[in-house]
């Protein structure tokens, strides 16, 4: 049976733009802008990913997930991310209606995470997350997608 909705972010190579917020450990709140950029081989979807404090752009959250593309109408997948601060991370991607989930942690499970994506359009993302370590919040964030 095929899903009911068609995913554009992961599932097209493609360009977004990020526009948001990041609030840190302390619930300070910054403005984020950043880029996202997914490619696609055979084997392997990579997704590249900056985001940047507005304020400061000197200070750059990036990612570059390996992702196993998701085959036919399958609905879940892992994933392996380098992180320069945060080092390896790995997780699933599991799509849920018009959702798209990711659980994960850091090598060694010191930090854990969740990251959740709302297709409200084709060309339009919803990004919500965050990020803790021991029970405590690392960071979370609101940010929307939009496809150049």
């Amino acid at each position: 049976m095929a899903r009911a909705v068609v995913h554009t972010f992961l599932f097209e190579e493609w360009q977004w733009v990020a526009s948001g917020i990041y609030v840190d450990a302390n619930t300070r709140i910054y403005p984020v802008e950043g880029r996202i950029r997914v490619t696609h081989d055979p084997d392997l979807w990579i997704v590249e990913s900056t985001i940047w404090i507005v304020a400061d752009d000197s200070i750059r959250f990036s990612n570059r997930y390996e992702v196993q593309p998701v085959r036919g109408d399958g609905d879940i997948t892992t994933w392996e991310a380098k992180n320069p601060h945060l080092g390896t991370m790995s997780g699933n991607f599991i799509i849920v209606d018009d959702s798209i989930l990711s659980l994960y942690e850091t090598e060694g499970g010191a930090m854990r995470g969740v990251e959740y994506w709302r297709l409200i359009d084709e060309d339009l993302y919803w990004c919500r997350g965050g990020l803790t370590k021991g029970g405590s919040k690392i960071s979370s964030w609101a940010i929307e997608l939009r496809r150049l």
